[in-house]
């Protein structure tokens, strides 16, 4: 089924542009608004401009971007720039056959055409094992351990280049899907942080999420306008995550009814405030050093389990 979405360049020849008047290429049906490309772009920086006034940080701090390859992270990363924020792009390599490549490719060419900062780390490096090693020795879900590993090792590199915030891609999309499968499964300790801001503490700089006012299908006629060549591919190891199946569910009712997405996110924002920061752990961890609530840390544990299970194949 096709299911009813924003679409570039599919409207009727006489169609005006809600803000202009002028001649329209881009409807966004949840808004019940048709846009010429300028316009397109103005409401897409807007959208940005009223995330990033939820979040406290100051203007001039610089931002360190988690870029993927994907449409979200260069998008997010290109409106970043263009709204006159200084970033620098990170990138883990997780060494995935065909699919890191190629999403490392895209990251580094669009670093290279904007002449932006781009640090390169692979997780062969950081952790002694690739993904696909860590696929093969862990018994948990591969995506759970991959975020582990992908938001302990950001938090670190950051802390490690002078970094005291990090912004993710993470679109309206993903958020509404998100906090639908936490409601559906009584998820409270999560629910707890559903927010598009989460401050410093716990040894963790900030983390923050621009798009979360944006829809994919918005950020993918950004990409297009703007010109952002971008890996499309879905990770290889994500087949059958249930995050999806929360997505296709919205999907279909945001198809009967548009804006509901918007309405279900924003309803359960409205009013609320950044979650209180967590109270930085006095202990380290006794292998790596790093700050811990515990006598070892995540990354150590990790790492100990797949040295431990390697070692007995």
């Amino acid at each position: 089924m096709k299911l009813k979405g924003p679409s570039y360049g599919h409207l009727s020849p006489n169609a005006k542009c809600s803000r202009c008047r002028g001649k329209a290429v881009i409807t966004l049906p949840s808004h019940h608004a048709n846009f010429c490309v300028d316009c397109f772009l103005e409401f897409f920086r807007k959208a940005v401009k009223r995330a990033m006034k939820k979040f406290p940080i100051k203007p001039h701090t610089p931002i360190m971007v988690a870029v993927s390859g994907g449409k979200d992270s260069l998008a997010l990363w290109d409106v970043l720039t263009e709204l006159g924020y200084v970033t620098k792009g990170i990138h883990i390599d997780l060494g995935i056959p065909g699919f890191s490549e190629a999403s490392r490719e895209a990251s580094e060419q669009f670093a290279k055409s904007r002449g932006l900062g781009l640090s390169v780390y692979e997780l062969k490096d950081l952790l002694g094992f690739s993904l696909p090693e860590v696929r093969k020795l862990k018994s948990s879900k591969i995506c759970s351990v991959c975020g582990t590993l992908k938001r302990q090792f950001l938090n670190r590199l950051a802390l490690q280049e002078g970094f005291s915030v990090i912004a993710t891609g993470h679109n309206l999309d993903d958020e509404a899907s998100r906090l639908l499968g936490n409601i559906l499964r009584h998820k409270e300790a999560y629910l707890a942080k559903t927010y598009p801001f989460l401050p410093a503490g716990g040894g963790l700089v900030a983390r923050m999420k621009p798009l979360f006012r944006l829809e994919s299908a918005e950020i993918r006629i950004y990409c297009k306008v703007r010109d952002i060549a971008y890996f499309g591919d879905k990770c290889p190891f994500a087949q059958g995550a249930t995050s999806h199946i929360f997505f296709e569910a919205l999907e279909f009712i945001e198809s009967k009814m548009p804006g509901t997405k918007r309405d279900f996110l924003f309803g359960y924002l409205d009013g609320k405030k950044p979650p209180q920061p967590e109270e930085t752990p006095t202990g380290r961890c006794s292998i790596c050093g790093a700050i811990s609530y515990q006598d070892i840390c995540s990354i150590c544990r990790i790492k100990e389990e797949l040295a431990e299970k390697g070692n007995s194949q």
